[in-house]
């Protein structure tokens, strides 16, 4: 009896889990892919199917929705014909504020991708010529960003590292995710050196 109630509540849930999968991946019956909301709202597919991900509450009728910040901007009062030792500014906008970051110059090109798969990116100077910025609550770091994810770093210039040598090599102000965060890319801007 007891192997009997459980084969049957063991198929039971095999086909309410298939069904649930088949139900999630059909769309109205049209063919786009879509799928509509409890209200009535209708949500479009891409032409694979998927439908693209959101943690939104549906808008209202007559809501815009909110602007996509897009990825962080970085700015500096200077990047051309720069020389070892000057200190440069750096705005940036837009930081994901639950992560950390660090700010050097690097060579183009060196370092992990936007996913994080690959090593730190090879920069100039020692240690002390990056930044490491993050959110308040982290006390050893050298630069913090405010709640809304913008942040002002003074950065010491350095023209060579063990690595790099910004007078033959190409070289950019690179940000990018900090130890916890896989040394991530997230952007950068393009430097050059004075002769």
């Amino acid at each position: 009896m007891t192997t009997t109630l459980t084969r049957r509540t063991a198929a039971f849930t095999a086909a309410t889990v298939l069904a649930v999968g088949l139900a999630a991946c059909s769309g109205d019956g049209d063919g786009t892919g879509g799928t509509t909301d409890a209200a009535g709202t209708e949500t479009p597919g891409d032409s694979t199917g998927t439908v693209p991900p959101t943690s939104e509450a549906p808008l209202a009728a007559g809501d815009t929705p909110p602007e996509d910040p897009g990825p962080p901007q970085i700015s500096a009062d200077k990047t051309q014909n720069l020389v070892d030792g000057e200190q440069i500014i750096v705005t940036l906008h837009g930081l994901d504020t639950s992560a950390g970051y660090y700010l050097a110059i690097c060579r183009e090109d060196t370092g992990a991708d936007a996913a994080g798969r690959g090593a730190p990116p090879e920069c100039t100077g020692d240690r002390s010529a990056s930044k490491w910025i993050a959110p308040e609550s982290e006390q050893r770091a050298t630069d913090h960003f405010d709640a809304e994810g913008n942040a002002e770093v003074t950065l010491t210039v350095a023209e060579k590292g063990d690595a790099v040598d910004c007078s033959v090599d190409t070289c950019v102000l690179k940000l990018f995710g900090d130890h916890a965060n896989e040394f991530r890319n997230v952007g950068e801007a393009p430097v050059t050196f004075a002769d």
